[in-house]
């Protein structure tokens, strides 16, 4: 909730477990391309990463979010020292989708591929 470019709204899925393989977000209303940022998390991660983080948008979008897989160390997984290995999202816990700098009435529907 807020004025106009300042409004935000979260909103979560029942509890999923899987790999984040795809996310289709669509825009509703007209929030502002300039302001509106919508993000994606998983309320279970206690590294609160962002799975999908769009600034400044507001057109309809479907990605395949990846992150930099890591050895049991922590450091980076790369083929050859410099070129890095990335792999999907594991979640395990609800969904979180938040859109900010919105204006009031708008929102986002975030549409999540999951495999196992």
């Amino acid at each position: 909730m807020g004025s106009a470019g300042a409004a935000t709204s979260t909103g979560c899925c029942p509890h999923v477990a899987g790999r984040v393989l795809a996310v289709h977000v669509a825009y509703v209303g007209s929030p502002p391309a300039g302001t509106t940022d919508v993000t994606l998390e998983d309320e279970a991660d206690p590294a609160v990463e962002k799975i999908v983080n769009l600034e400044n948008a507001a057109t309809d979008v479907k990605i395949y979010p990846r992150r930099v897989l890591e050895t049991n160390d922590g450091t980076d997984l790369t083929y050859d020292g410099t070129r890095k290995v990335y792999g999907c999202y594991v979640v395990h816990g609800r969904l979180k989708a938040t859109i900010a700098g919105a204006n009031s009435g708008d929102s986002a529907t975030v549409t999540v591929w999951l495999g196992v």
